[in-house]
């Protein structure tokens, strides 16, 4: 009985070592192709991550290269006049946002200690802007001196920047806060400035 006994367990355990011999052999034997087969998801992956990365390289050196700064607005319900259309005065504010961060974000001026006072505003009303119409404003540089820059601003669609509903052109002076009194603009803000008046802007450096 032990030897019969010993014998089933010997046949218990013998298709139980084949099994898991076939098994095992059937994942040594499978997995190199397995392996070769992740190894083409992960280059195929790495390829389309490369290609994505290379285009938004390209997209953005286009950027970098820029003759102005679009910066959008988030209208508020206060802005629209009783007929749905943007109030006349909000555009100031509007324009004032978009120097704000044209000149602190992203031409990274520390207004800590620098900052800039409008000498001269001048706007134009185009066409008026329903409610409901997304809003951006470009910023260009019209002129540079030693101590002042006149820039160039549209309110615009922002979906659409040749559907101009504001044009305006405002003198900005360089001061000082720590002196109190107006100054010759920083050597980084000015060669900013003179780049974005000639189209050459860098703003990715800046950043």
């Amino acid at each position: 009985m032990r030897s019969s006994a010993a014998g089933l367990n010997r046949e218990g355990e013998g298709p139980s070592r084949c099994r898991i011999n076939f098994t095992m052999t059937r994942v040594l034997k499978t997995q190199p192709q397995e392996y070769q087969f992740f190894r083409k998801v992960a280059f195929l992956k790495f390829g389309v991550s490369w290609i994505r990365t290379f285009t938004k390289a390209k997209e953005s050196k286009e950027i970098e290269m820029a003759s102005s700064i679009v910066t959008p607005i988030q209208t508020r319900m206060s802005d629209y006049d009783v007929l749905g259309h943007i109030n006349n005065v909000s555009y100031v504010n509007f324009l004032e946002v978009a120097r704000l961060h044209a000149f602190s974000e992203v031409m990274c001026v520390d207004l800590r200690t620098h900052s800039g006072i409008t000498a001269k505003t001048e706007i134009e009303y185009l066409r008026p802007a329903k409610f409901g119409i997304p809003i951006a404003v470009v910023m260009k540089v019209d002129a540079v001196t030693e101590k002042s820059v006149t820039v160039a601003m549209e309110v615009v669609n922002a979906k659409d920047h040749s559907r101009v509903f504001a044009r305006a052109s405002i003198v900005q002076v360089s001061f000082d806060l720590r002196t109190g009194k107006t100054c010759a603009h920083p050597g980084q803000l000015r060669e900013q400035l003179e780049a974005l008046m000639n189209g050459v802007a860098d703003f990715v450096k800046v950043a």
